[in-house]
């Protein structure tokens, strides 16, 4: 690394170390280290000196109330009336209800994946797996207790590999928008920084890419798993009817859940609105209409009709109440914006671009396809031992350095740490999602492992094929048009 660096890039990088290093050994939730590591920051002067009035306070507090923070908000708030109101799990059910969905343990297995996937598109990874583990769990009770013998089904492969289509559905869904997960969130916050790009990236052409990618990596996977554990002899009729009991428990649709999927979609169809203009030709049209309606704003407005919209207005009693404000994850929401924090610092001691110059000595390489792979595979490798965000906080940064200093465009192999950075899934620790499955008791680590390195291979293959073709063959265009 270049000796000439400033003091306070050679003080952030002990800053940095000692965060990455927290982050995944966990002492202190990864939250509170994001915000130890701003803190020191401030107080070993790891600040350039023209920017340390007031302590260097703005410069690393200001990312806190970046625009992408509230659009995260906005999306967490949704999944949060999602779940009270049991609209998810309406889904799921009705998903799991159908016809196709009961006819064999392959399709058993394929639904409840599918669920999972396309819940976690519009919620977090974490909320979507705590709501389709009991079903998952309930649906090998009723296989066991149909088998005669529970325990023996219970620890077979083929209930292993169903609590994981779980796990592993959520992180497959999560990269297929914008706030499918936080690592979304926080790469289209570095992106809009200064620093780095200075544009976001537009809501429809990252669904544009996101969705295909998404598909064919929940092809790859499901046909992993039934791989993994073929099944034969089981109660499907039995399934069917207690899938159908559970369905019928819901009963007809409550208010709640009538509010929450008119302010979903009506959140959708505003964030996809200004990429539909702009491919109809209406150019005047698509900026004004990202003028008064940015997707940051629009997130912010579906959270507060949430809290207008009334469910019974003799009671008081509305979509979300204040008790709903302690239900959301706020330490994603803080560690995002640490992240924002200290990804801005390494621009501005010098830092990154001396990491990026270091990285890109050592590789020697200008190809962009080498380094798109390199980013994918350092993403999946980190993201198994520390979290997701945590992942794509720490190397985005780098990227973007090495990819400047090889001249090559940044956007690919950057896009390609944020989605490897939703697949390390082999270990318990390596999403929340896994470590909700583990939970269940159905999981062993070593199957866990088998499943999930060939889950890693899948996607990191499938992320970088769809990139390349993305921008080499297509000329995906991302980026927010200015």
């Amino acid at each position: 690394m270049d000796v000439g660096l400033p003091p306070e890039a050679h003080k952030l990088a002990g800053i940095l170390l000692l965060t990455l290093i927290w982050w995944v050994t966990e002492p202190i939730p990864i939250a509170a280290t994001g915000l130890l590591g701003v803190a020191l920051c401030v107080i070993l002067g790891a600040v350039p000196p023209a920017e340390r009035a007031g302590g260097g306070l703005r410069v690393v507090f200001a990312p806190f109330a970046d625009p992408s923070v509230f659009f995260l908000m906005g999306g967490m708030f949704i999944g949060r009336a999602m779940t009270r109101h049991g609209l998810d799990r309406r889904i799921a059910l009705a998903l799991l209800c159908t016809r196709w969905a009961g006819r064999t343990p392959g399709t058993v297995l394929t639904t409840v994946a599918l669920a999972t996937t396309l819940i976690s598109m519009w919620i977090s990874n974490a909320a979507a797996a705590a709501m389709m583990c009991p079903v998952a769990v309930g649906i090998v009770t009723v296989l066991a207790a149909a088998r005669g013998a529970p325990e023996d089904f219970a620890n077979s492969h083929y209930a292993t590999v169903l609590v994981l289509s779980v796990a592993f559905g959520a992180s497959v869904g999560g990269i297929a928008t914008p706030i499918g997960t936080a690592t979304n969130v926080v790469a289209i916050g570095i992106f809009r920084r200064p620093e780095y790009l200075g544009r976001g990236v537009d809501f429809l052409a990252w669904c544009a890419v996101g969705v295909p990618m998404m598909v064919l990596i929940f092809v790859g996977m499901c046909v992993w798993l039934r791989w993994l554990a073929p099944a034969k002899g089981l109660d499907m009729p039995a399934l069917r009817e207690y899938l159908r009991t559970e369905y019928e428990r819901l009963g007809s649709w409550k208010r709640g859940e009538v509010n929450t999927l008119i302010v979903f979609v009506t959140a959708i169809v505003m964030w996809i609105a200004p990429g539909m203009l702009a491919l109809a030709g209406y150019a005047e049209a698509q900026r004004a209409f990202n003028g008064y309606f940015p997707e940051e704003i629009t997130a912010v407005l579906a959270l507060i009709a949430l809290f207008l919209l009334p469910v019974d207005r003799e009671r008081g009693r509305f979509t979300l109440e204040a008790e709903d404000w302690q239900k959301i994850d706020w330490g994603t929401l803080l560690l995002f914006g640490a992240a924002l924090a200290l990804g801005g610092l390494m621009f501005r001691t010098g830092l990154a671009d001396a990491v990026g110059k270091a990285a890109f000595d050592r590789l020697g390489t200008h190809d962009p396809g080498i380094l798109t792979g390199l980013a994918v595979l350092a993403a999946i490798l980190l993201s198994e031992f520390t979290s997701n965000t945590a992942t794509a906080s720490a190397l985005l940064p780098v990227v973007y350095s090495l990819c400047t200093k090889a001249g090559v465009d940044p956007v690919p192999p950057m896009l390609a740490v944020t989605f490897g950075a939703s697949f390390g899934s082999a270990l318990p620790v390596s999403t929340p999602p896994n470590a909700i499955v583990y939970g269940t008791g159905l999981t062993p680590v070593r199957r866990m492992i088998r499943a999930g390195l060939g889950l890693d291979v899948i996607a990191g293959i499938i992320v970088w094929g769809v990139l390349r073709l993305a921008f080499e063959v297509l000329h995906w265009a991302p980026l927010e048009r200015p």
